[in-house]
This record gives structure tokens, sequence and C-alpha cells, in this order.
């Protein structure tokens, strides 16, 4: 997956996120970590735009939540159906660690 990061905006980039279920589950993610977020969805490029007030997201606190991405990364670079539900799953994951701080 690419990310291409800049305070106030965030973009992913994979061919994982035409799965509906897998984008509106890091959809959900998202939009609790910043519900002020404006986010655009692109079908020919599978990318997601998120543009957001900076000033409303912490990164240091977005921190702990690394190593979750990093467990489920893998299952997203090398992405067959069959590993829908491990992603799913550490989607969900990322998701209660999230509402747990907030």
């Amino acid at each position: 997956m690419q990310y291409n990061y800049f305070p106030g905006r965030l973009r992913f980039r994979d061919p994982i996120l035409r799965d509906e279920e897998i984008r509106a589950a890091a959809l959900d993610v998202v939009k609790l970590i910043c519900p002020d977020a404006e986010i655009t969805w692109k079908e020919s490029t599978a990318s997601i735009l998120v543009l957001y007030p900076a000033d409303k997201v912490n990164p240091e606190k977005l921190k702990p939540l690394v190593p979750l991405l990093l467990k489920i990364e893998p299952k997203i670079r090398f992405y067959t159906p069959k590993k829908k539900d491990a992603v799913l799953a550490g989607i969900g994951e990322i998701k209660n660690r999230v509402e747990a701080f907030h």
C-alpha cells in the first residue's frame, strides 16, 4: 500500500481498496480519528484522499497504531481473497485501539 502524508492531507493507494468491505472498514477508522475529515474515493486509481484539519489530529497519539498496521501490512501487500478475513480482523483491531483512546 502506498501512503502519502502531509499534515492535513493523507492519501492511501492500493488495489485492495477496491474491495468495498475493506475500504469501508478502513474509512470507519479514519472517521473515528477525525470526524471532520473530507474523504474522497477514486476508483480509477484505487485511492482514498483524506483532507482534515491538521490541528485536530495529534500524530503522536497515533504512534501506538503503527505495530498494528505493520502486522497486517504483509497481508495487504500480498493480498488474495483468502486473506480478506485477516485484513478485516486487523482493521478491526486498529478500530478497537482508536476507540479505546477516544
